[in-house]
């Protein structure tokens, strides 16, 4: 017959086997990774399909329409790498966000960490999530002063394309697309995907690095599934129908052109 302290003891060992099976579980499921040496720059780069674009030169949009750009930005967070051969994916930054301004050359290239593997896809998000849109002034790329951000709206800009067009029925005769909204049906976030050059699988090495060059056309903004004439719309300054539309027009602005690796 057991004693009350035999009862005690066997509650106790009990508790304490649980308690190493436990934390057995935790490490075995949630151990560290490989460690992210190899170093991936990407170098984005302007064009109007295959012409590099010039702020203050002429181009045309898909309806024959002659513009000029004078200011070209959006916001990118929440790089993937991916191999979908294998099924394997590495988000290279988590929190940070990158503001892409084609109008100063030092925020054109964005320089992260990789896991050493092979890839053959990268992905990435446009825009900015809902929590930081709802988080007040906040600094570096998400400083109010880029002049990325509503204060009418609590909300940030998404992406901005403007210029001018002889076709424009504005003063002055600009057109300006700032995109933005990111609740419920007006949310325009945009996640993009693109497979490298020839489909090509790339070893990323270890203490080695990458140059990846990656196009983004202005004149996807104005073709896609939801074509836009700067003459019938040269203004989208609001969250709403028209502001998705051109979202996901420029969602497909985006190729890997080049890539580099050691």
């Amino acid at each position: 017959m057991r004693t009350p302290l035999d009862k005690k003891t066997l509650l106790v060992g009990c508790l304490m086997a649980v308690l190493f099976c436990s934390a057995c579980q935790k490490s075995l499921r949630f151990g560290a990774g490989p460690a992210p040496t190899h170093t991936l720059t990407i170098q984005f780069k302007p064009v109007v399909d295959g012409d590099s674009l010039e702020y203050g030169n002429t181009y045309q949009n898909i309806f024959g329409e002659p513009y000029t750009v004078s200011n070209f930005k959006f916001y990118l967070c929440q790089v993937d790498l991916l191999n979908t051969d294998s099924g394997k994916s590495y988000r290279l930054n988590k929190d940070e966000y990158f503001l892409v301004n084609f109008g100063d050359r030092n925020t054109t290239r964005i320089f992260l960490k990789a896991v050493p593997s092979t890839y053959n896809r990268i992905a990435f998000t446009i825009g900015v999530d809902s929590i930081r849109n709802v988080s007040g002034a906040q600094a570096g790329a998400l400083d109010p002063a880029n002049g990325m951000f509503w204060t009418w709206n609590t909300g940030y800009i998404m992406a901005k394309l403007e210029g001018h067009s002889s076709v424009s029925n504005q003063p002055n005769q600009v057109f300006e697309y700032h995109i933005g909204g990111f609740s419920g049906s007006d949310n325009v976030v945009q996640k993009v995907s693109l497979v490298f050059p020839l489909n090509a699988a790339i070893v990323f090495g270890s203490d080695r690095g990458t140059l990846m060059t990656i196009a983004a056309n202005a004149n996807a903004w104005f073709s896609g599934s939801n074509p836009t004439s700067i003459a019938s719309t040269p203004v989208c300054t609001t969250p709403g129908v028209l502001a998705k539309k051109i979202a996901s027009n420029y969602a497909n602005m985006f190729e890997v052109l080049n890539i580099v690796s050691e």
